[in-house]
């Protein structure tokens, strides 16, 4: 299988000095020499004696066999067989190329002596090409091992080369695909650092203790939790003025206290009912903890072991996230950044008066994202824009703000204020702002972190955050503008779950992480050594992947936030390039409204290529707004946004007949209330490159079509539990057929955005595959019919790899589903 780069290992073939790898015990049956790279160490001749050589062929390290003799047969299995149970179906794949005569692949079963008790092929195979030969089978009663034969048998006379054996079962549990070493919230106490590393749904958080001064993590604690409300992971952390660090958490809305010296995590209960997120956490006086949610915008207190609400519920009109917090001990008021329709409260807990400062030329943003009370200013960031505001009282006892700087292009952490300077990352390099003279002014450092959490140590600034290889820390000395950014030894190492999935150009499995990002890479019947890690090393530096699409030799990354597409060349450099920002488009007081564009996009669900290299992007919009869009990107030439369906979400696309077909989904992005367009229906759209022109075909009482794709020239798509099918020529004359119950998107409204998927596989020309609601089925491309193959709870996504075999994630884990016509 190995491609030879040099004659050096040619020789170690020749010589046998390459050690066998030895059996992996995780769920792929990995013949430990399928690609002949040991020459035919592990092959044993079941058949007449010799006509197998180890060779080079085609640039591929392979095994030849020589059949000059119609009256004998040649064979060679791996042996000894792997594991394999009684009733399981398994498959044997195997490349072959045939100068001439035909060549036969054969799985064979073994009891626990041995001793055959049966085998099947998949017919002969022929052509001077490589060809994909199959051999598929259920193990018998008695079975203890599976093995694969090449053959050449009685009758046969010719020449043929193999490589790449591999053996699956049907149902594989490939395990998990990505791990994260990115911590989500950071706060500081005594040198230490206390960071939040996020889990999944099966396991949970941690925190992580690291002291500042050594780079190392001194411990690790895990996040109890019960089954009724687990803990997925956190983005508030604080440090209250007793000492104690406190952690909010998600889906549960759980509060956490961690008493420094102590190696317990101590579970604080819920600071609202229902699942929610608690977004933000502040110290305030004498213990006292203030604290922000969402979805129901709840700003709250925790002291001395009681939740108390404060002011509405929520805190303002309208408000479903308080994104973030400061707090001004001195007056004893706390500033509340809200959205998605931005506001920038102060809060007065001693009346309860409640002043609004947000200017108004930023009303139109999604929200406040950070926020911090330092040196006598509020520094509030927004658009990854920082303003800097004083807060002045009227003489009517009200306060407004006044803006004495907006600087632009910022990360969204800074570090609190000293010797009268904030500190942050603007393009890249460590700059200060001077709250006397209102001075930008820029270093030539370059962290090169996501930093998640800033503290002054000793007169030394340190930020600790996500790096290209795991965590690090930061520190720069302002005095002598020394700098240098470390790896922390230590840290969590946890699973991430899957948000994406789909196939390279390369024929391997691409996975991309939720929340925490990463990109997870699995070769085809060739990973899997173990069930519980990776078998290749995460790759860092994308955010959260929301689409992958293989064209034109390359992989199409659509990542969150901010409709990010990225290009990527299989063997090229890592991270990708960026080809377009969907969120950089727009204006963002439009939302597709008559005689508008549309306006910033967040969430790119669907890709589709066009064969001019064109890459077309669908999208939800940012934060509060309804209006998806459809952008377009080709190499060399400036992308685009448009308006496509005013009022909804473009979720999928096919490109068909010289036209982009898409779907849209009647929910728009998140914190719009109602959460689904009132009286809409979901609309297929085409657009045409040739002229511009969009055509829309409303559909009836339709939330979402969530799959499109070409079919033999036809367009097929997924409408709630009903199938569509049209002629690219005459989408009008749409025809439909429910095939399942509709999902009940009250009660998961993200399935709206990404319920199912469509597609089709060379092995089986006759049918077409998807996923919708917990379930893989199959549909006859002649009579629709369906078949369900296989249905799992929080089964989602599907994609197909070279072997024509289906591939579906369940929480952090992949799976294979074998395809048999």
């Amino acid at each position: 299988m190995r491609r030879l780069l040099c004659t050096a290992l040619s020789a170690a073939l020749a010589t046998g000095l390459l050690a066998v790898p030895t059996q992996a015990g995780a769920a792929d049956l990995r013949i430990a020499n399928g690609g002949f790279d040991q020459g035919l160490t592990g092959w044993s001749g079941s058949h007449s004696p010799g006509g197998f050589t180890a060779v080079t062929w085609d640039g591929r390290t392979a095994a030849r066999v020589d059949d000059t003799s119609p009256d004998n047969a040649y064979g060679r299995e791996n042996q000894p067989g792997l594991p394999a149970t009684a009733g399981v179906r398994y498959t044997a794949y195997a490349q072959v190329w045939t100068e001439s005569g035909a060549a036969d692949l054969y799985l064979r079963f073994r009891d626990a002596s041995g001793q055959l008790l049966g085998s099947v092929t998949g017919g002969p195979v022929s052509g001077r090409k490589w060809n994909t030969a199959t051999a598929s089978g259920a193990a018998p009663a008695g079975t203890a091992s599976v093995s694969a034969l090449v053959y050449s048998g009685v009758g046969n006379v010719g020449t043929a080369y193999w490589d790449e054996v591999v053996l699956g079962q049907d149902d594989t549990d490939l395990g998990v695909q990505l791990e994260s070493s990115v911590p989500n919230a950071t706060t500081f106490a005594g040198g230490k650092a206390y960071a939040v590393y996020t889990g999944t749904a099966d396991s949970n958080p941690q925190l992580a203790v690291i002291d500042v001064a050594t780079e190392k993590v001194t411990s690790k604690l895990t996040f109890p939790d019960t089954t009724d409300t687990p803990t997925v992971g956190g983005w508030a952390a604080t440090t209250a003025t007793d000492g104690s660090v406190y952690l909010g958490t998600y889906p549960n809305s759980k509060l956490y206290r961690h008493v420094p010296g102590t190696t317990t995590l101590t579970d604080l209960g819920r600071a609202e009912s229902g699942y929610s997120f608690i977004w933000d956490l502040e110290a305030g006086a004498n213990g006292k903890v203030y604290g922000g949610t969402y979805n129901n915008g709840r700003y709250f207190k925790y002291d001395n072991g009681t939740f108390t609400t404060i002011g509405s519920t929520p805190i303002v009109a309208g408000a479903e996230y308080v994104r973030s917090i400061a707090h001004d001990p001195a007056a004893n008021a706390t500033y509340l950044g809200t959205g998605t329709n931005a506001s920038l409260v102060r809060y007065d807990n001693v009346t309860g008066r409640t002043d609004s400062l947000l200017p108004a030329e930023y009303g139109h943003s999604s929200m406040v994202g950070g926020l911090t009370w330092t040196g006598g200013r509020l520094f509030a960031w927004l658009d990854r824009t920082l303003l800097v505001l004083q807060v002045v009282k009227n003489a009517d006892g009200s306060y407004r703000s006044v803006v004495d700087a907006a600087i632009t292009d910022t990360d969204l952490h800074h570090s609190p204020a000293a010797d009268g300077k904030v500190w942050f990352v603007k393009d890249g390099l460590l700059q200060s702002y001077d709250i006397a003279t209102k001075a930008v002014r820029a270093t030539t450092v370059r962290p090169d972190l996501d930093v998640t959490g800033y503290s002054w140590e000793n007169g030394t600034l340190a930020g600790l955050g996500a790096g290209p290889d795991g965590t690090r820390i930061f520190k720069f000395d302002p005095a002598t503008g020394t700098s240098s950014t470390r790896l922390v030894t230590g840290t969590p190492v946890l699973p991430a779950a899957i948000n994406a999935l789909g196939t390279g150009p390369d024929g391997k499995i691409y996975t991309g992480g939720y929340l925490t990002g990463g990109t997870g890479v699995y070769d085809p019947q060739h990973g899997d050594a173990d069930g519980n890690h990776p078998d290749t090393k995460t790759r860092t530096g994308l955010n959260q992947t929301d689409s992958l699409l293989a064209h034109d030799g390359k992989l199409y990354i659509g990542v969150y936030p901010s409709a990010r597409l990225y290009s990527y060349t299989p063997g090229g450099e890592w991270p990708p390039k960026l080809q377009y920002t969907g969120g950089a488009a727009g204006d963002k007081a439009a939302d597709c409204r008559a005689g508008e564009g549309p306006p910033p996009q967040d969430r790119p669900y669907a890709l589709a290529g066009a064969p001019d290299g064109t890459v077309y992007m669908g999208t939800v919009p940012k934060y509060g707004k309804r209006s998806g869009a459809l952008s377009i990107s080709k190499e060399g030439t400036p992308g685009r946004t448009l308006c496509v369906v005013p009022d909804q979400a473009v979720v999928s696309l096919a490109y068909a007949g010289g036209k982009v077909f898409g779907g849209t989904s009647t929910r728009g992005a998140l914190g719009v209330n109602p959460v689904f367009a009132p009286g809409a229906s979901a609309e297929v759209f085409s657009y045409d490159p040739a002229n511009g022109a969009v055509t829309r075909y409303p559909l009836p009482s339709t939330r979402a079509i969530t799959a499109l794709t070409e079919v033999d020239g036809r367009v097929w798509g997924l409408a709630g539990g009903s199938l569509l099918t049209f002629d690219p020529a005459a989408p009008s004359a749409m025809k439909t057929q429910h095939l399942f119950a509709d999902p009940d998107y009250d009660a998961k409204s993200t399935m709206a955005w990404r319920d199912g998927v469509l597609l089709t596989v060379a092995k089986d020309p006759d049918h077409v595959y998807g996923t919708q609601g917990d379930r893989i089925f199959r549909i006859d491309k002649v009579t629709k019919a369906v078949t369900v193959l296989l249905t799992k709870p929080g089964l989602e996504d599907l994609t197909a790899d070279r072997f024509g075999d289906l591939y579906y994630k369940i929480g952090e884990r992949l799976y294979r589903l074998t395809v048999h016509p």
